[in-house]
């Protein structure tokens, strides 16, 4: 069953919110991908992806975060390299597991996904909205995530996050 975005999983209205919609775009194209020969790569070729997708948005949203001094990025952090773990073994069984269990796999990889990004975006990304208005700040001008991740895959510099010493303050605030 595709995930449909529902507003309660809403966290800036902004870029952090484009790419959770591009993130469950992949993980619904999972949901597309029927029985047959073709089926594990097509497994592969989504989990391609969503690994370079889920890597992209990870260190942007990291850098977001560290930025605008939210309270939990630590174990933000730490949550998201147990995804991309669980992302690279899930690759490797895709890959390498026997082509009998392709439809187990597959259903595996299904619940899975679904299961983490909804339940991720919910308890753990929504804590950031306390953080949106410095977020955004930081994030004016930020490419969308397939370019980000073209623009990785090319070898570019990621698209800058202002840090705190480069916005403007408010008159009479100081610099932390």
């Amino acid at each position: 069953m595709a995930i449909v975005w529902r507003e309660e999983m809403s966290v800036d209205g902004g870029v952090i919110d484009a790419d959770h919609k591009a993130l469950i775009a992949l993980v619904n194209d999972v949901d597309l991908v029927g029985p047959g020969a073709a089926m594990p790569a097509q497994l592969m070729a989504i989990l391609g992806r969503l690994s370079s997708y889920a890597r992209t948005h990870f260190d942007r949203e990291q850098r977001l975060q560290l930025a605008t001094g939210f309270t939990f990025a630590q174990a933000h952090e730490a949550r998201h390299r147990g995804l991309l773990r669980e992302l690279d073994a899930m690759c490797a069984e895709c890959e390498h597991g026997p082509p009998e269990q392709i439809e187990a796999f597959h259903a595996r990889l299904r619940d899975f996904l679904h299961n983490w990004l909804c339940d991720h975006i919910i308890k753990a990304d929504l804590l950031m909205k306390p953080f949106v208005p410095r977020m955004q700040r930081h994030a004016q001008g930020a490419v969308g995530l397939a370019e980000a991740v073209r623009q990785g895959e090319a070898g570019t510099a990621p698209e800058p996050v202002k840090s705190p010493r480069q916005l403007p303050l408010p008159t009479g605030a100081a610099r932390r």
